[in-house]
């Protein structure tokens, strides 16, 4: 297997909990902005779930393959960026979007 598909594979995890993490408060500074306060924790919702998703289907196709080191830590770091995801979201319940 070739060095970028390898380190891609790896990395797939953390890029989830990035692009969630942009998604997430780049939408509600720009929310706030032009006052759609409500929007927020629809948009943040459904944020939360694709990049979960995306998550919950790393660690699968990585579990798949636990014999391989690649797999396993691919799983491990998705597994991780999944409870990031959590967490981020979990802002939603405590703040209100636009205080």
């Amino acid at each position: 297997m070739s060095f970028a598909r390898t380190a891609l594979r790896l990395s797939a995890g953390p890029i989830a909990w990035a692009l969630h993490f942009a998604a997430i408060y780049g939408f509600t500074s720009v929310a706030c902005t032009r006052g759609l306060a409500s929007a927020v924790p629809w948009a943040i919702g459904v944020a939360t779930l694709a990049a979960g998703a995306a998550c919950v289907a790393i660690v699968v196709a990585g579990m798949r393959r636990r014999d391989e080191f690649e797999s396993w830590l691919s799983a491990a770091l998705a597994g991780l960026a999944l409870l990031a995801i959590a967490w981020e979201a979990l802002t939603v319940l405590l703040v209100r979007p636009c205080a």
